[in-house]
């Protein structure tokens, strides 16, 4: 008797608990909704704890779906959807950053060239060759001394969170600086030479790195580069290579994060006038910039619309970082991190977030840090919706499921197609996904976003959960 009275008290929890937690909400208050009852159900189906948050409304506000949606979670990288509508917001679609070259020409030398960067995320070896050969056309044929201005920013190189993975040299770890080349990355390329040989090491801006190449050319077999690098005390970067790479292949290659992009980027411009014939010293300096100097030409990056493509559909840390840091520096230079943090703030509060209702550190959303709410990312979805100004570069921006982006092997079954517009989110222990589900019209277009965690090991089913949820949504709009 005991037992089934007891037995009898944990299912009366449960289902107190399942409808506190997962019930769904009707348009019309108090009555019960079919579609917000099939999510509850495939969520309490799906069993993965109480670290799953839904929210689901109209864009007009008339809501689907609540499950602890008021709860704050990790979004991983749906931070991002923050990010991209402060871009849009506060920078504009048409915005964009610039580089520039400044400098005295006299008698064809230039005795200090300095580079001014405003955090172009896009900036490449070529640009840099591109600025260059302009100063070949206005007669440069030698320069002594190279100054990367990064006052834009300020010297925080690294955003904040990204501290946790010390030893982490990916490139989605990549260090921030208003002079970024090549998205504050390299290549390390190994080629092969004769058997018991030294294999060739090529890299960009050779000057940058100090390498130490202990490797050898083997008959066969994998390759097996062991590279260890660190940052060395004027900014470059010490790279010790051991391992083996086999005779008979082409060579191998790895990108890999650098340690400070305004060092490495004045060594990629001297590489760049050596490139079109510009000789002289070209010797790259740190400290104190000369200022007063002439502007010689310059060039711009994509548009701030263009850039979050990146943002949206590929889930780019570096871009997201740099964007950041933009927003922050058109308010006050230098930008940082922090106050970049606190612009997406304002946007939040002034989307009807309740101010200081949320946590942000980063404006990527990698590792931990973040803390924010289903319910906050619909209501700033709903925001920018109505925002007529720039919604088609906010929906533009995110992938289309079943089509391209990090949706692109997702959501393919949804008839009709292209009706998904969304952002996913990825950690060890985060599975997020939060976007549109396009109707036939305003009144029937829905506002989503899923924030799973403590799923570690057990990110399949819970994307699968995600899925499943949007494709109900696409169901009943269709």
């Amino acid at each position: 008797m005991r037992t089934r009275l007891a037995l009898a008290l944990i299912v009366a929890l449960l289902s107190s608990w399942a409808a506190l937690f997962c019930a769904p909400v009707s348009a019309q208050s108090g009555q019960p909704s079919p579609l917000g009852g099939r999510i509850a159900d495939l969520v309490r189906e799906a069993a993965l704890g109480d670290g799953i948050s839904v929210q689901v409304q109209y864009v007009d506000g008339r809501p689907i779906a609540d499950i602890a949606g008021e709860t704050l979670r990790n979004p991983a990288s749906n931070m991002k959807l923050v990010t991209a509508a402060a871009a849009l917001l506060e920078l504009g679609p048409e915005f964009h950053m610039t580089t520039s070259l400044s400098g005295r020409v006299q008698d064809g030398r230039i005795a200090h060239l300095v580079v001014r960067g405003t955090g172009d995320p896009g900036l490449r070896f070529a640009d840099l060759v591109d600025l260059a050969e302009g100063l070949v056309d206005r007669g440069v044929r030698a320069v002594d001394r190279i100054y990367i201005d990064g006052s834009y920013f300020d010297n925080q190189v690294l955003p904040p969170a990204f501290e946790q993975q010390p030893n982490e040299v990916a490139p989605f770890r990549a260090a921030i600086g208003a002079v970024a080349v090549e998205r504050s990355a390299y290549v390390l390329r190994v080629i092969p030479a004769a058997v018991g040989a030294v294999p060739t090491v090529r890299l960009g801006a050779t000057g940058y790195f100090v390498v130490d190449n202990q490797m050898t050319t083997s008959e066969a077999g994998a390759p097996n580069v062991i590279a260890a690098q660190s940052e060395m005390d004027d900014g470059r970067l010490s790279l010790r290579l051991r391992g083996t790479v086999p005779a008979g292949i082409l060579g191998v290659g790895y990108r890999r994060r650098i340690a400070h992009p305004i060092v490495h980027a004045g060594y990629a411009m001297k590489e760049a006038l050596e490139r079109v014939g510009i000789g002289g010293r070209r010797a790259p300096q740190n400290g104190r910039v000369p200022t007063g100097l002439p502007q010689l030409n310059s060039l711009r990056s994509r548009s701030v619309a263009e850039l979050l493509h990146r943002v949206g559909k590929h889930s780019d840390n570096f871009v997201a970082e740099m964007i950041l840091k933009v927003i922050a520096a058109e308010r006050e230079a230098p930008g940082s991190s922090q106050r970049g943090a606190e612009i997406l703030q304002e946007v939040l509060t002034r989307a009807g977030v309740t101010e200081g209702a949320t946590t942000i550190v980063n404006g990527s959303g990698l590792f931990d840090g973040n803390q924010i709410a289903s319910a906050h990312l619909v209501t700033l979805l709903k925001y920018m919706y109505a925002q007529r100004g720039v919604r088609n570069e906010y929906l533009s921006h995110l992938a289309i499921g079943g089509v391209d982006g990090t949706l692109r092997r997702r959501l393919r079954q949804l008839r009709p197609r292209r009706i998904v517009r969304a952002k996913t989110g990825t950690l060890n222990d985060v599975i997020s996904l939060s976007g549109y589900v396009l109707g036939e019209d305003d009144e029937h277009t829905v506002a989503f976003s899923f924030l799973a965690n403590g799923i570690r090991g057990k990110q399949g089913v819970t994307r699968r959960l995600a899925d499943s949820i949007v494709t109900v949504i696409a169901e009943e709009l269709y």
